[in-house]
């Protein structure tokens, strides 16, 4: 799939969304052969994201999460910029290690090990290509102009707009004038946006709860309060032998009954259940075993797993 930065309609947006549904089935194909236990959590991380809603998960404007239902804002005109330079770093982490870019953030992802397997690099390309097309559609209808910051680049390019916001504003202890009044700029460009994020999160929102396009189906930002179940997962904590596992999967039974695990010590069930995994595992990265998802505890460690999951999960 090609990467496009100029989607807008329902109808092309529900491409992207097919397209997702298509990865998925031939990532169940995938589950239904035999598979190592490290292939085998690849796989369901990878179909977890296969999930449309999922395509939100990097836009701030106008979806708060609250309660496990996806509400909207009434004003998006409140949305700050910078909140959504928040929200997609993360996605942009995830785009980098499908795309097998290595982010030099030390919290982003690594470049996603099937990108070195010619039989199933297509895989993570291709949620890349979904999720930059979305994500670069998006920004580009803020119409920030590139030469409100420095260097070169195409409108609304995000990853220069918010590089450039995160060096010369926010991490800048005295920015200099000429830099503010560019980010008054952009800013303002944002503001006026209004209108056409409202439509293209309306599109996008209607491809999500209907990706055929069909007619019929007239579901706005303001009506898609029940689309929530699909934005959530179990973050399991297992233990075999001597070794603990924290891992992600939506089909909790399947997995433990893949895993056979010696004892179950913690399951909870959240929206941000990608974020929970990520960040535990960055928490335990001292005692993580290479490419894996397994970690050598100690029973200080297992009680602060215990308490990060609980801190951590949107329940």
């Amino acid at each position: 799939m090609e990467i496009s930065a100029n989607l807008f309609s329902r109808d092309d947006l529900s491409k992207v969304v097919q397209k997702l549904c298509q990865i998925e089935k031939e990532l169940d194909q995938l589950l239904s052969e035999y598979q190592t236990n490290t292939r085998r959590s690849e796989i369901e991380e990878l179909k977890s994201l296969c999930q449309p809603g999922c395509l939100l998960l990097g836009i701030q404007a106008c979806l708060t999460d609250e309660a496990g239902v996806i509400e909207t804002a009434e004003d998006l005109t409140g949305i700050p910029l910078e909140q959504e330079f928040f929200k997609c770093e993360t996605i942009d982490w995830k785009i980098d290690s499908w795309s097998g870019i290595k982010n030099p953030n030390q919290y982003a992802d690594k470049p996603h090990p099937w990108l070195s397997d010619p039989a199933l690099s297509k895989y993570p390309r291709d949620l890349a290509a979904c999720y930059d097309s979305v994500m670069s559609s998006y920004f580009s209808v803020f119409e920030i102009q590139p030469n409100l910051f420095y260097g070169a680049g195409k409108l609304g390019d995000r990853r220069l707009a918010r590089d450039f916001w995160s060096k010369r504003i926010f991490n800048s202890s005295s920015p200099q004038l000429y830099d503010e009044n560019r980010w008054q700029q952009m800013q303002r460009a944002y503001f006026n946006s209004e209108p056409k994020r409202r439509e293209f999160l309306n599109n996008l929102l209607a491809a999500i709860r209907n990706p055929s396009g069909s007619a019929a189906d007239t579901t706005t930002i303001q009506d898609a309060q029940n689309n929530d179940a699909s934005m959530h997962g179990f973050v399991y904590f297992i233990r075999n032998g001597d070794l603990c596992k924290i891992g992600i999967t939506e089909n909790l039974l399947r997995r433990l009954g893949e895993l056979q695990p010696d004892e179950i010590l913690n399951v909870i069930r959240c929206k941000n259940y990608q974020d929970v995994e990520r960040k535990i595992h960055s928490a335990f990265k001292e005692i993580r075993l290479p490419q894996t998802e397994y970690f050598r505890m100690n029973a200080a460690q297992i009680d602060e797993a215990h308490r990060l999951l609980t801190l951590l999960a949107d329940i």
